[in-house]
């Protein structure tokens, strides 16, 4: 089987696009706020695992960011972010550095998620903070996307979504503890025309569309 990364590098632009149109544009602004209120605290430096095209990282103030596809870190690099060509189950900097570790909707993309988790607590300070930004396997906006992926999506077909009773398992099972949970996106994808921008709620709430999970080092 491809690497999902080829895909991104491959639809690099077609990707890119989404971001800048209704009502993807309006979708990224509440992922981008659920995002910055999950790193409110976190000490810098700060890294992106996937960083892709650099829209959150850009947004958010990410200091680095990896991703395998050249074409992505390209785009990434044009807004002014350090990037690395790397894999994300292979983190090219030394233990203990970032106070901050952001996988922002690409935790589903991952081939090996585990080591990927693993790898981040190794780069953490011990007072770092990983946050894992999904969209819920059992949400409406999973489901729209596991459908999606049936039908062949050049995307969607090679994610594994996951719940967030899930990704919380995982997360534990790297060697962290759960510290908070912030949800957005509270519209089904058939109300997509009414989707407006506003705050992040600091539960977690069923059938949100985007979930930031916030982790420590477990002692």
């Amino acid at each position: 089987m491809r690497p999902s990364w080829e895909v991104f590098d491959k639809l690099c632009q077609r990707y890119d696009e989404w971001f800048e149109h209704f009502p993807g544009k309006n979708i990224f602004e509440l992922e981008v706020k659920c995002v910055k209120e999950s790193f409110k605290g976190v000490s810098k430096p700060w890294l992106e695992v996937g960083i892709g095209t650099g829209r959150f990282a850009e947004k958010i103030g990410i200091d680095v960011g990896i991703d395998p596809s050249e074409k992505m870190l390209e785009k990434a690099a044009k807004r002014k972010i350090e990037v690395i060509k790397a894999r994300a189950e292979n983190l090219p900097f030394p233990s203990d550095f970032f106070g901050g570790v952001a996988i922002i909707v690409t935790l589903c993309f991952l081939d090996d998620p585990q080591t990927t988790l693993k790898e981040c607590l190794r780069v953490l300070k011990n007072d770092g903070r990983v946050i894992l930004g999904i969209v819920p396997r059992n949400s409406s906006w999973g489901k729209f996307y596991l459908e999606k992926k049936k039908e062949g999506h050049p995307f969607y077909s090679v994610a594994h979504f996951y719940t967030s009773q899930e990704t919380i398992l995982l997360a534990e099972r790297a060697g962290f503890t759960l510290e908070s949970v912030f949800s957005t996106l509270f519209e089904e994808p058939k109300e997509c025309e009414n989707i407006k921008i506003y705050s992040p709620s600091s539960n977690l709430i069923e059938n949100a569309g985007f979930v930031c999970i916030r982790f420590k080092k477990s002692k």
